[in-house]
């Protein structure tokens, strides 16, 4: 199968390493898959403002113009919140085109409501994404939500997202990263790894830390974390050094981590935790995928796909509850056995997130598409 892989090509962000590992493993299976996509974000960052319209509409023109109807039997579409890949669907609406799928990163994109507003543009945008060929959702939620919304009619698979860390992948670290993870003996770990974002909710943490009855550090990294507009609440202090919340400890390392850097996290983790709150745009998390695929389960807030991916492999806690999040880390913690049943649970269910299974999944789902097609 010839397969034209459309999505962000740039590093950082959390679609750039899926696709990554997507590619190589569509190409393990025997399909030929070439790239294609935006070099970044549609944003000046000198001039601190995103893109004007007809300069996203340019640039994603040019995208356009290079995807050969006849060179391609399928074309894999990502995009998520502020990529110029979604207007792709809309313009290649009267062009003679492969069967298109489109992998859902976002439940509703906002470039053309909060960033750029253009009302027309974000209506083309809904359009697009309704008048393609097939789905992949990485969760039952995302499913639910969009084929709700845009009374979708078109075949659509789930695939939940594999891991981002490549096998074989080795642990690096920086120097923060590394002061980070050091910690005394017997000091529980908890680690989340992500761009700061609305979804997420880090005083949820500090507030849980502050009521906890035992020791644990908790470790947020990733990108924009130290910076308070982004985060929501003030790290700038966790982003300097360990600091006290109780008898919790929590850090910040406010950066964008690699394959390798993500490889150390989850293997000094002993808890993942992922204290998120309902958002609009939100179907799901991926970096759970990392944590389970490597034994480690997770802690988590029932949002979106959280409690269907995390299953018996650790705990799922109402969001905006930090008395449930403080006795869920001391259960955790204080009870060997329960972290044993879940780690035990984790490593059970890591075959499901490797990056093989998602590959299989998706060109199963791929060639059901083209069949279908073909006898229409």
């Amino acid at each position: 199968m010839r397969i034209l892989l459309v999505g962000p090509c740039h590093d950082g962000g959390s679609i750039p390493p899926y696709l990554d590992v997507l590619a190589d493993g569509l190409t393990a299976l025997g399909a030929r898959v070439d790239r294609l996509g935006s070099a970044g974000l549609p944003y000046d960052p000198y001039a601190r403002r995103f893109w004007p319209t007809d300069r996203i509409l340019a640039a994603a023109g040019r995208l356009l113009s290079h995807i050969d109807a006849n060179g391609y039997d399928l074309v894999s579409i990502h995009f998520g919140n502020l990529e110029i890949e979604q207007l792709l669907p809309a313009l290649w609406a009267h062009r003679r085109r492969p069967p298109a799928v489109y992998h859902v990163h976002s439940l509703d994109w906002t470039l053309f409501t909060r960033h750029v507003p253009d009302p027309a543009l974000r209506a083309a945008v809904d359009d697009g994404v309704a008048a393609i060929d097939g789905f992949v959702f990485f969760g039952r939620y995302a499913k639910q939500e969009l084929t709700r919304r845009l009374t979708v009619a078109v075949p659509a698979t789930v695939a939940w997202l594999p891991t981002t860390i490549p096998t074989g992948t080795r642990a690096a670290t920086t120097m923060q990263l590394r002061a980070a993870l050091r910690r005394q003996p017997g000091l529980q770990l908890a680690t989340l790894y992500g761009y700061a974002a609305p979804w997420k909710d880090p005083c949820l943490v500090l507030t849980a830390c502050a009521h906890a009855r035992v020791p644990v550090r908790v470790v947020l990294a990733g990108p924009y974390w130290d910076e308070p507009d982004q985060a929501g609440v003030d790290l700038r202090a966790e982003s300097a050094a360990v600091r006290r919340h109780g008898l919790g400890e929590v850090t910040v390392v406010p950066s964008y981590l690699s394959a390798g850097h993500r490889c150390a996290l989850v293997q000094h983790s002993d808890l993942a935790v992922f204290p998120y709150r309902p958002h609009p745009t939100f179907q799901g998390s991926g970096a759970i995928a990392d944590y389970l695929a490597h034994d480690v389960p997770v802690l988590a807030t029932d949002v979106a796909n959280m409690a269907e991916l995390v299953g018996d492999a650790g705990a799922i806690i109402p969001p905006g509850d930090p008395t449930a999040l403080a006795e869920a880390v001391d259960l955790i913690v204080r009870n060997d056995a329960f972290r044993a049943r879940i780690t035990r649970a984790a490593r059970r269910r890591a075959p499901a997130f490797t990056a093989e299974a998602h590959a299989r999944s998706c060109l199963a789902f791929y060639q059901h598409i083209l069949d279908r097609k073909r006898v229409r």
